[in-house]
C-alpha cells in the first residue's frame, strides 16, 4: 500500500506524472468501501490542517473527471474498431493481449496549476461482462509525441484495468495498487543481502523490441509481469500448487471451473483441466498463437478466462477437448485440491 494509505480496500483512480520530473507518478487511490480519495503527493501526505478528508489538486481534478461535466478540452473520443486503430490502445492490447472485450478510449487536454495536462482514458467491457478503466494524466511538457505515452499508458492503465477485471473474477489480491511499479526482493542471506527492485520497465512490451537496456530477456521480463501483477501472495501460491482456478460464468449452472495450470519447470504449456460439480471432466487444450514466453502465455490464458471466456473457448474445437490426465507427462497426476466455483463479485 501506498504511504498515504494504512490499510483497507483500494482501488486505483489514477496515475498522474509530476510537472516537475519526467516519469515520476503519483496515485490517486479510491477506498472502495467510502468513496474517499488518496494520493501520495507530498501535498496530500503531509497536510496537518485538522480535515477529516484530505485534498489535493490531483485528488480534486480526480474529484472532477468522475462527474458528467469533465473539465479540459476534448482531443479524441473512439470505440470498438476505431479505437484498436489508436498507438495507445494498441501498446495496451500488446501488453495485456489475455484482456478480451470491446475498448474504447477518450482523450482530452485540461491545466492544473498553470500545468498543461493531457489525460488519457481507457475503458474495456468485457465480453463477461465487466466494466473497467484506466486513467493517466501525463504532464505535456514531458510528452511532445503520442509515442511518449506508450509506456505510461500500456503499464498504468493496462494494469489498473487487469486489476478490475481480477477482483470481479475473484481474484481480490490481484493488481493491488502498485508502488509506483516497483516491489523490493531479497536476493541473499547476511552481510552480502542485496535488493532487487522490479519496475514499470522491466515488465513493459513495446513493439517488437527484445532490448530494451535493462539486462531483461523477454523471458524473464514476462516472469515479472506475472509476479508484479498477481502479487506476493497469489504468485506463492500458484509457484506452490501450480495453478490457479477460474470459475466459469458462461457455465454456472454446471458450476464448471478451469483449473489454469503451470509447467513446474516453466517450459511447456500445461492444458487447462476442466471441472463440473468438483468433478475432473476434460483437458482443453488452448496453444500459444505465437513464440511468447511461458509465463506471457499463462497470464493470457487467465486473464483471457476471467475477462472474454466465450471467446477463448471459440478456439477449443473438438480436436482440442482431450479426456482427463491427457498431458501427464511421468506419472497419473491426481488431484488433491476440490476445484470449487464461486461467483463473479457484485
Amino acid at each position: 500500500m501506498p504511504r498515504s494509505l494504512a490499510s483497507g480496500d483500494y482501488s486505483l483512480v489514477m496515475a498522474i506524472e509530476s510537472a516537475s520530473r519526467a516519469n515520476s507518478w503519483y496515485r490517486v487511490l479510491a477506498d472502495r468501501r467510502t468513496g474517499n480519495l488518496s494520493c501520495d503527493c507530498p501535498a496530500w501526505t503531509f497536510r496537518q490542517d485538522g480535515n477529516t478528508v484530505r485534498t489535493c489538486k490531483h485528488t480534486r481534478i480526480a474529484q472532477l473527471l468522475q462527474t458528467a461535466q469533465r473539465p479540459g478540452v476534448p482531443i479524441e473520443r473512439a470505440s470498438g474498431a476505431a479505437a484498436e486503430t489508436n498507438l495507445l490502445v494498441q501498446a495496451t492490447q500488446q501488453q495485456w493481449p489475455g484482456l478480451g472485450g470491446r475498448w474504447s478510449i477518450e482523450q482530452r487536454s485540461c491545466t492544473i496549476d498553470n500545468h498543461p495536462y493531457q489525460f488519457v482514458l481507457l475503458r474495456l467491457n468485457t465480453g463477461n461482462g465487466t466494466l473497467a478503466t484506466g486513467l493517466v494524466a501525463f504532464a505535456q511538457q514531458h510528452h511532445l509525441t503520442q509515442a511518449s505515452m506508450v509506456a505510461g499508458v500500456a503499464g498504468w492503465a493496462g494494469y489498473t484495468i487487469a486489476a478490475e477485471v481480477a477482483r470481479v473474477a475473484g481474484y481480490p489480491l490481484a493488481g493491488q495498487p502498485p508502488e509506483h511499479f516497483v516491489v523490493t526482493r531479497r536476493t541473499g542471506t547476511g552481510a552480502g543481502t542485496r535488493t532487487r527492485r522490479i519496475g514499470l520497465g522491466d515488465i513493459l512490451r513495446v513493439g517488437d523490441q527484445v532490448d530494451l537496456g535493462d539486462g531483461y530477456s523477454p523471458v524473464q521480463r514476462a516472469e515479472n509481469t506475472l509476479h508484479l501483477f498477481l502479487g506476493e501472495q497469489l504468485y506463492a501460491q500458484l509457484e506452490r500448487q501450480k495453478f490457479l482456478d477460474v470459475s466459469s460464468m458462461l457455465y454456472a449452472q454446471e458450476q464448471r471451473v478451469y483449473r489454469v495450470r503451470r509447467d513446474p519447470a516453466k517450459q511447456y504449456d500445461r492444458r487447462v483441466r476442466v471441472f463440473k460439480r468438483g468433478q475432473y471432466v476434460n483437458d482443453f487444450c488452448i496453444v500459444r498463437d505465437q513464440d511468447v514466453p511461458e509465463a506471457d502465455h499463462w497470464l493470457t490464458v487467465f486473464l483471457r478466462l476471467i475477462s472474454d471466456e466465450e471467446g477463448i473457448l471459440s478456439v477449443v474445437k473438438n480436436h482440442n477437448v482431450f479426456p482427463p490426465h491427457s498431458d501427464d507427462y511421468a506419472a497419473r497426476e491426481d488431484e488433491t485440491i476440490p476445484a470449487i466455483w464461486l461467483p463473479l463479485v457484485a
